[in-house]
C-alpha cells in the first residue's frame, strides 16, 4: 500500500478494457440487457461485468462486431431472431462453481448462469457500483445489529424447473457449504466464516445471523462467492449419515460443469481447452435473454482472436493488446472501447523467503518501478495506478487524497545497499498470457530492478499451481475488488483466511 515501507504486494496499473459501443446502448459493461424498458439505458463506465441480459464477462480487453451485436438489442420476441453469440477468450473458466473459483476467466461466465440475492448497480453514477439493488431478494432490513432479514423474489424458476424459494438460499449458505468456520469451500470461510446461521422464516423470507456486527454483510451477499445455487440439484448428492465433506465433494464434482441456478443462461456443453456453451433460459425472471446462446471459445493466441473478430467468426474478443486498437478501429463494423476494471495488477512477495524477508529490499523493489512508464508504453495511457489498495467504488470510505506510489530509483539503490542483498538471483514467476501484456510488463520491471542492483530471473509457467510451487519468491497476480469496502477488499485477498496466508503462508 502507499507509504508502506515493507510491502507484501506492489500495486501496478489497473487493467484497461476495450469495449464496443453499439446502436441502442453502449457495450461497455452491461453490454446487452433485454430487460423490458431498459434497452436504451446508458451504461456506466466503471462496471466490471458485461451482461447479455446478464452476460458476465470480466475481461481485460475486448472488441466486437457491432452489426451482429446490434441485432441482440431487438425485441427478441421470437427466439429464432436472437443471435448465437461467440466470444473468443484467452482462457476458459476452470470450472463453473463460484464458491471454488473466482478468477478472471471464471467470473466472466458466472454472471450468465447465476444470480445473487443483492446486486451492485453498475449503471449508477460514480462511484460506480457502490449502490446496492434487489436481485433474488426484493428487499432487506436489519432486525438487529447482527441479523439481516431478506424478502425473496417470487415466481423465479431454477434451470431444472424447480421453483426458487428459501430452501435454495439455505442450501447455498449452509454450514456444510459456505458459512461458518468448517465450510467445505475455503472461500466461504473468507466471506461468511462469521455467519452463525441462516434461518428460514417462511418460503420467501430468510434471516442471516452473524457472530459479530458486520456492516458490509449486504455487500458480501452481492459478491462472487454469494451466487445462489438450487437446492434440489445440490442435495441430490446428500446421503443420510454420510460425513458432509464426503457428499459435498461428490456434489461439487458432479455439478461443477453442470450448474443448476436461476440465471439467464443454462449450461449446454463443455469441452476442455475448447469451449463452454450456454443456452438461453427462456423462463428467466427478468425476461427472455437477448441471445439464443453464448459460446466462450478458447483462443489463446492474440493473432487468432484478432483474425476471428475481423472475419466474423467471433462477435466479441477479449485481451486485445493496445498496439492493435488503431488497426481494428479502421474496420467500419468493429468498434473498440476502453473500460477500466475493478482489478489491479500486483506483485506478491514471499516474505517467508530468506532474501525477501528484508523490508528494505521489498521497499526498494517497489520504489524502482516506474508505473507511469508502464501505463504509457503498454496500455497507451488508458488506465491508472490506484493511490493505495482502494477504488472510488468504496464510496465514502475512499480516500481521494491518499498519497500514491512513488518512483524513486535513487532511494531504491540506497535501500538495496542497506538491505544486505548479496546480488543473488530472485525468481519472478508469471503466466505469460493470463493478463494482458503480462510478459511485456515483467520484462520491463526486470530491467527497472536491474538498474537499481536487483537481479531477477523470469520464469514463465502454465498455471498458478506452478506459480506458487516450492521456491516461489515474486510472482505476478491481480486483486479483484470483490467488495466495495476497504476492509472487505483487503481481507479477501490478504486476510488470515485468504489463500495467501492460510494455504500458501507467504507471510504472517
Amino acid at each position: 500500500m502507499a507509504g508502506n515501507p515493507s510491502p507484501r504486494w506492489i500495486n501496478l496499473p489497473k487493467f484497461a478494457n476495450r469495449w464496443p459501443s453499439i446502436p441502442g446502448g453502449q457495450c461497455r459493461n452491461h453490454a446487452l440487457d433485454s430487460r423490458k424498458n431498459t434497452r436504451n439505458n446508458p451504461i456506466a463506465e466503471g462496471d466490471t461485468k458485461m451482461r447479455l441480459t446478464k452476460l458476465g464477462i470480466n475481461i481485460g480487453s475486448a472488441i466486437c462486431a457491432a452489426a451482429l451485436l446490434a441485432a441482440a438489442w431487438s425485441n427478441g420476441a421470437m427466439a429464432d431472431d436472437r443471435p448465437d453469440l461467440s466470444i473468443a477468450v484467452n482462457k476458459l473458466a476452470r470450472n463453473l462453481d463460484p464458491a471454488m473459483q473466482t478468477g478472471n476467466p471464471d467470473v466472466r461466465v458466472y454472471y450468465s448462469i447465476y444470480d445473487t440475492l443483492i446486486r451492485r448497480d453498475f449503471r449508477d453514477p460514480p462511484p460506480v457500483g457502490a449502490k446496492l439493488v434487489p436481485g433474488l431478494a426484493t428487499s432487506w432490513k436489519r432486525i438487529n445489529p447482527k441479523t439481516l432479514e431478506l424478502k425473496l423474489r417470487q415466481g423465479v424458476t431454477c434451470h431444472d424447473g424447480s421453483p426458487f424459494n428459501a430452501d435454495d438460499v439455505l442450501a447455498t449458505f449452509s454450514k456444510e457449504r459456505l458459512i461458518g468456520a468448517e465450510s467445505y469451500f475455503p472461500r466461504g470461510r473468507v466471506y461468511f466464516g462469521h455467519v452463525a446461521d441462516v434461518q428460514k422464516v417462511d418460503d420467501f423470507t430468510v434471516r442471516f445471523v452473524t457472530n459479530e456486527v458486520d456492516l458490509i454483510l449486504e455487500h458480501r451477499l452481492a459478491s462472487y462467492t454469494a451466487f445462489v445455487i438450487c437446492d434440489e440439484a445440490w442435495n441430490a448428492f446428500r446421503t443420510e449419515g454420510e460425513d458432509y465433506k464426503v457428499w459435498m465433494d461428490k456434489a461439487y464434482k458432479g455439478l461443477r460443469w453442470k450448474p443448476v441456478a436461476t440465471g439467464p443462461y443454462k449450461m449446454e456443453s463443455y469441452r476442455k481447452n475448447d469451449h463452454i456453451k450456454l443456452v438461453s433460459n427462456d423462463s428467466y425472471w427478468e425476461g427472455k435473454p437477448a441471445a439464443k446462446s453464448i459460446t466462450f471459445k478458447a483462443v489463446p493466441e492474440v493473432a487468432a482472436r484478432i483474425a476471428g473478430i475481423v472475419s466474423g467468426e467471433y462477435q466479441i474478443s477479449v485481451e486485445i493488446p493496445p498496439d492493435q486498437w488503431e488497426v481494428l478501429d479502421r474496420y467500419d463494423d468493429i468498434v473498440t472501447k476502453s473500460v477500466v476494471l475493478e482489478n489491479t495488477h500486483v506483485l506478491l512477495f514471499n516474505q517467508a523467503d530468506p532474501v525477501l524477508s528484508s523490508k528494505k529490499l521489498r521497499h526498494a523493489m517497489s520504489l524502482s518501478i516506474d508505473r507511469k512508464k508502464l501505463i504509457d508504453a503498454l496500455w497507451k495511457g488508458k488506465t491508472y495506478t490506484p493511490n493505495g489498495h482502494q477504488l472510488a467504488s468504496f464510496g465514502d470510505m475512499y480516500q481521494a487524497d491518499r498519497k500514491g506510489y512513488v518512483y524513486d530509483p535513487e532511494k531504491a539503490k540506497q535501500l538495496v545497499k542497506e538491505s544486505g542483498y548479496d546480488g543473488s538471483e530472485i525468481s519472478y514467476r508469471l503466466i505469460p498470457a493470463y493478463y494482458l501484456n503480462n510478459a511485456e510488463a515483467a520484462q520491463a520491471i526486470q530491467e527497472m530492478w536491474r538498474q537499481v542492483g536487483i537481479n531477477t530471473k523470469l520464469e514463465f509457467v502454465e498455471s498458478f499451481k506452478k506459480v506458487r510451487a516450492k521456491g516461489a519468491q515474486v510472482y505476478a497476480w491481480s486483486n479483484t475488488f470483490r467488495l466495495t469496502d476497504p476492509t472487505g477488499a483487503l481481507m479477501s485477498n490478504w486476510g488470515p483466511e485468504s489463500q495467501t496466508q492460510a494455504k500458501y503462508k507467504f507471510f504472517t
